[in-house]
């Protein structure tokens, strides 16, 4: 089973928000590392995160 999310992502760039789809069981940490990484986001300029709909 999964869920889908909105993650909002702040970079060096600016804010970035990202549709996640996660496994239910996953922490909002996991969401927002995932929508980094789906985003194309390094984590040298990601700065930080949130899930804003789960």
């Amino acid at each position: 089973m999964s869920r889908r999310a909105t993650v909002e992502l702040r970079t060096a760039r600016g804010r970035i928000v990202e549709e996640v789809e996660a496994p239910v069981v996953a922490t909002d940490d996991a969401i927002v590392d995932h929508g980094r990484r789906q985003a194309g986001i390094s984590p040298s300029e990601f700065r930080s995160g949130r899930v804003v709909e789960p």
